[in-house]
């Protein structure tokens, strides 16, 4: 099997991505069905016959590791394309903290308790991102909804 590094600059959405995907390991074993690995399929590149892999050199520290399947053994992800694949992962975790954030609070919980909840659920530390500003990020998407929906 390959392996790749994608860096991750945020510590939260790293840590995020490693709970969720890698159960607490920076190495994350993919399938082919999974989204990561669909992911990386659309990433990735065939390996060519004189094709000479681009080096690039990623800091082990901000980084997570990606298992590829065995379907994708002759490919690799160009250098150019990881920054996308980090910036998609740090989509998901935007995504995935305000879709938590809404059901908490169809719950009745409140929006402190439920970023709370979220950082616990996940091991994101308050030296990594304050809870403040995740409270923050939701009450902008509180903010650009109300004005969306006032708008039509």
């Amino acid at each position: 099997m390959l392996k790749t590094r994608i860096p991750i600059k945020e510590n939260h959405v790293r840590q995020f991505v490693i709970a969720r995907y890698g159960n607490n390991t920076t190495t994350i074993d993919m399938t082919k069905k999974s989204m990561l690995g669909v992911m990386a399929e659309i990433a990735c590149e065939k390996v060519g016959y004189r094709h000479v892999l681009p080096k690039s050199e990623i800091d082990e520290n901000t980084s997570i590791i990606l298992l590829y399947p065995d379907s994708l053994k002759n490919h690799f992800i160009h250098p150019a394309k990881l920054l996308l694949m980090s910036k998609l992962l740090n989509h998901i975790f935007a995504q995935t903290f305000l879709e938590c954030m809404e059901t908490s609070l169809y719950l009745g919980i409140s929006d402190y308790e439920a970023v709370n909840s979220f950082m616990e659920r996940y091991g994101i530390t308050e030296d990594m991102v304050p809870a403040d500003s995740l409270r923050k990020k939701w009450r902008d998407h509180q903010r650009y909804m109300a004005k969306k929906l006032q708008a039509a």
